[in-house]
């Protein structure tokens, strides 16, 4: 279905609906419209801490790797002595 189509559809579903139901309606398009900001400003969050390694030489984002590995597996470490 194209756009246009299927604006059309929706539009033609809403105006057939009683007028009860459409404060529904509304709110449950502004919910979506919510969660597409949300999503929008979690993906620009995302980017922005992605980029943060873009200043740190190669040699120093190696040694924090190797130093988050090691932390890493000291943290988890699942060996339990009893």
């Amino acid at each position: 279905m194209l756009q246009i189509e299927l604006y059309q559809s929706v539009l033609k579903n809403l105006s057939i609906l009683p007028a009860d139901y459409l404060q529904q309606v509304n709110n449950y398009l502004l919910s979506l419209s919510q969660n597409i900001e949300k999503k929008r400003e979690n993906r620009k969050a995302v980017l922005a801490l992605a980029g943060s390694w873009d200043d740190m030489s190669k040699e120093d984002f190696n040694d924090y790797l190797r130093i988050a590995k090691e932390t890493g597996k000291k943290l988890f470490n699942r060996e339990i002595e009893l």
